[in-house]
């Protein structure tokens, strides 16, 4: 019997290492998985911030179409247009 009860003990042993083994390796299939994704969320941040940079206008920018336009000398329908556009370069120079 004692020897039944060693070789059972041996087994579960056994078991319970392949077990943590099993387990062990899926944590780190999971933490690469989580660190892939926090690297493509930067990725992505980045991107974005890149956009922004390429379409978002400076204050010197802005100021100078601002001034553009206010040396131009415009008739007719396009006044209320510049006028329009002129409105919101001043906006986005003042935010």
């Amino acid at each position: 019997m004692r020897m039944m009860y060693g070789f059972m003990y041996k087994i579960k042993n056994l078991i319970m290492g392949l077990l943590g083994k099993k387990v062990k390796k899926q944590q780190e299939i999971n933490k690469k998985e989580i660190e892939r994704q926090h690297l493509e969320q930067r990725e992505i941040q980045r991107q974005k911030e890149i956009e922004i940079l390429k379409t978002k206008l400076t204050p010197d920018e802005l100021q100078y179409l601002i001034g553009l336009i206010a040396r131009s000398d415009f008739k007719g329908v396009d006044l209320q247009i510049i006028f329009s556009i002129t409105a919101k370069l001043q906006n986005q120079l003042n935010s």
